[in-house]
């Protein structure tokens, strides 16, 4: 799945406050198949979050914003799954 730069520009600009997490994808359980290549995991993601920058999680609403110069979407999505495994 190839995203344009609009396309992730509208993703990254939706309003959190704005959207019931019932209408958000829920991402919660998922599991990522780490023999895939790295590519290949984000696309399923992206695939089933639909928006990587807003998803939900068990039923909250989730959004990731990143500064420049921060830290790839990869390695938060892999801190968040490190938290969310080890119950924090």
């Amino acid at each position: 799945m190839k995203l344009t730069a609009q396309e992730l520009e509208q993703m990254k600009s939706v309003d959190i406050g704005a959207v019931s997490a019932d209408a958000l994808a829920d991402v919660g359980g998922m599991a990522f198949d780490r023999t895939l290549p790295r590519e290949e995991r984000l696309a399923r993601f992206v695939k089933r979050a639909v928006n990587p920058y807003c998803f939900s999680v068990g039923g909250v609403g989730v959004k990731i914003e990143f500064a420049e110069g921060g830290p790839s979407l990869q390695e938060t999505l892999a801190a968040f799954l490190i938290r969310q495994k080890s119950g924090l």
